[in-house]
């Protein structure tokens, strides 16, 4: 008989699942949530389920609304700043996700967010989070890109660290000037490569299949072989980078609830006369002429989409609009949609 000293299977650390984790960057309104669509789509097709954590500044379930059909969970995080004062709570939703059977978690951050200190934490908290691969894609807005003025360095923040990007609106550049888009994105990270929603999803697919012969130990310090790329967080040449996280905080935004019916004639031109200072608004309404379907109307900038995008699964959401920008006047914003939209729109309580 042996005398080797049994082990009590009680005082064994859990062993969990390994996943794949996207986190997505990218500045207000360059399509992070349209792209995050997309990746969902592909992984449905290829029997993959995923959980997805949101980040909004004031609303999260606006964009929740629109992603539920598509992926396995939709944990919704409003916070100002996900990086600082919301880490705490995103951390929470990783950890509670890694309980999760599904094969992969997808992460948007908010339009104005900071990546680097989220990047630190993943790899601090590397053997509680499971999570490996770990991948960042930042959105550039062709339309946009490097013109955002004050707020240039902080589009450039949110890119420095990623390990892929996206370009969305390509279609309206010429072969020149997506060349000279795609200069100006490596001259700020060369490491990155440029990506599709189709071939974000071949990848994770592949890390999905690669995962399913390992498990960890929570209390585990082995780093393992999907260890994901080291950066260099320190940016010779460019300004102070608590600076430039400072740029984050200077942006503010405002929620206003909806009456239960709106005036289809009335959505677009109340869009169009927002102030400038709105940088970001979203709007998912109820309207008179289709009282079964709820619609997300969008602006970025000064450019409304006047094609809405259908949401037709019933959601807790409430209907409402978001606004983001870095002077946003509350009070004039509720003025000016309570004239141009509806009288009964109100602020939402926070």
């Amino acid at each position: 008989m042996s005398n080797a000293p049994q082990t009590d299977p009680s005082s064994m650390p859990p062993l969990v699942a390994v996943r794949p984790m996207l986190m997505l960057t990218g500045f207000l309104g360059a399509g992070k949530t349209t792209l995050l669509r997309s990746i969902l789509k592909d992984l449905t097709t290829r029997n993959h389920l995923a959980d997805v954590i949101l980040n909004d500044r004031e609303n999260a379930q606006l964009d929740q609304a629109t992603l539920q059909d598509f992926a396995a969970s939709v944990a919704a995080l409003t916070g100002s700043c996900v990086c600082c004062e919301g880490a705490e709570e995103l951390n929470k939703l990783i950890l509670e996700s890694s309980k999760s059977k599904h094969n992969v978690l997808l992460i948007e951050l908010n339009g104005t967010a900071d990546p680097i200190p989220l990047q630190e934490t993943f790899t601090l908290m590397e053997s509680q989070f499971c999570l490996r691969p770990r991948w960042q894609v930042c959105v550039i807005d062709a339309r946009h890109f490097g013109a955002r003025g004050y707020f240039n360095e902080l589009e450039s923040l949110q890119l420095e660290t990623a390990s892929h990007y996206y370009i969305s609106w390509n279609s309206r550049l010429t072969g020149k000037a997506e060349l000279q888009l795609e200069k100006r994105i490596k001259a700020i990270n060369p490491r990155a490569s440029r990506t599709t929603p189709s071939s974000l999803a071949d990848s994770l697919s592949q890390a999905i299949r690669r995962n399913r012969q390992h498990t960890l130990s929570k209390q585990s310090p082995n780093r393992g072989p999907f260890l994901s790329p080291s950066f260099d967080l320190t940016r010779p040449n460019k300004p102070d980078l608590h600076e430039r996280h400072q740029l984050a905080h200077e942006f503010t935004g405002c929620n206003i609830l909806f009456p239960k019916s709106i005036e289809s004639s009335r959505v677009i031109p109340w869009l169009e006369k927002l102030p400038e200072s709105v940088i970001r608004a979203k709007a998912l309404v109820t309207l008179d002429t289709d009282p079964d379907c709820r619609f997300l109307y969008e602006r970025v900038g000064q450019e409304v989409s006047h094609v809405p995008l259908v949401i037709r699964s019933i959601t807790r959401a409430p209907c409402s609009g978001l606004f983001i920008g870095p002077d946003l006047q509350p009070d004039e914003i509720l003025k000016l949609t309570r004239e141009h939209l509806h009288p009964d729109c109100h602020f939402a309580e926070s």
